[in-house]
């Protein structure tokens, strides 16, 4: 039952917006008693929170499965596997995409002290996972030691473009856009 009001509260929420999302059209959407949701949760803050944190440790899951998997691939081929990883995410859950991105959580840090707080350390924790593969990739000799805080943020940027591009509907993720991020990471826009 738990599971399925996550669910309903995740769409609401990015149907709504957070300011104007309500607990009964999230009662409604999950078929249980606002009475129900408040046995479960506190307030709309503790909802969100536990959508964002229940998503958060699905994809950590996720991308540590792919570090796993790609643990003796060169640096280009784990960073790869783990944008497709990410895209894959990202399709499956492009509402928590989209309350994690679009900034309106960190306009009402008023009225979701708790929640205000996780995307900051979700992007860290995601952060850590690409820079732990880049500095293999920093010991195999693929990257320079001297650029990894900087390449680090140029590759999350490029991922984060992605995901932007497809939230503002100029284009849908998919995983094979993680191809073009990999190639235009290591060997330049120009390349094809």
């Amino acid at each position: 039952m738990a599971a399925g009001m996550l669910v309903a509260a995740e769409e609401v929420f990015a149907e709504s917006g957070l300011a104007k999302a309500h607990v009964e059209d999230i009662a409604r959407r999950a078929g249980v008693a606002v009475g129900t949701l408040y046995n479960y949760y506190k307030d709309r803050d503790g909802l969100l929170a536990a959508v964002l944190a229940s998503r958060i440790d699905e994809l950590t899951e996720e991308l540590h499965g792919a570090v796993e998997r790609t643990a003796t691939s060169p640096v280009r081929a784990a960073l790869l596997e783990l944008s497709r990883t990410y895209f894959r995410f990202v399709g499956r859950r492009l509402t928590f995409a989209r309350i994690l991105s679009e900034g309106e959580l960190t306009q009402l840090k008023d009225s979701y002290p708790t929640s205000a707080t996780i995307p900051a350390g979700c992007w860290q924790a995601f952060r850590e996972v690409f820079r732990a593969v880049m500095l293999r990739g920093v010991a195999e000799g693929t990257l320079p030691s001297d650029e990894t805080g900087l390449d680090l943020w140029l590759f999350m940027g490029l991922l984060r473009g992605v995901v932007m591009r497809d939230l503002r509907g100029a284009g849908s993720c998919k995983e094979s856009d993680a191809d073009r991020v990999i190639e235009v990471f290591f060997d330049g826009a120009a390349a094809r």
